[in-house]
């Protein structure tokens, strides 16, 4: 899949491969997955960040997840 999703609660640097949600091989499937996973966070896992990693690209979109489990794009650093 091209797409891989990371999700936790706190925004550290020491997340990496733990934060693994999942991954789509299409931008569509994707932002459903990121979606669902936002969603249900508000549930049980009480995420408050999300980031779709492009691996064909190298690069990757940041979200902040809100308290009604929509997602808000954060400007990334260059």
């Amino acid at each position: 899949n091209r797409f891989a999703i990371f999700a936790g609660r706190v925004h550290l640097m020491n997340g990496g491969a733990r934060n693994f949600r999942g991954s789509a091989p299409t931008e569509q499937a994707t932002m459903e997955l990121a979606v669902n996973i936002a969603k249900k966070s508000q549930e049980s896992q009480f995420f408050s960040w999300l980031q779709i990693f492009d691996r064909v690209t190298e690069k990757y979109t940041e979200y902040s997840i809100k308290n009604d489990g929509s997602l808000e794009e954060r400007e990334c650093p260059k």
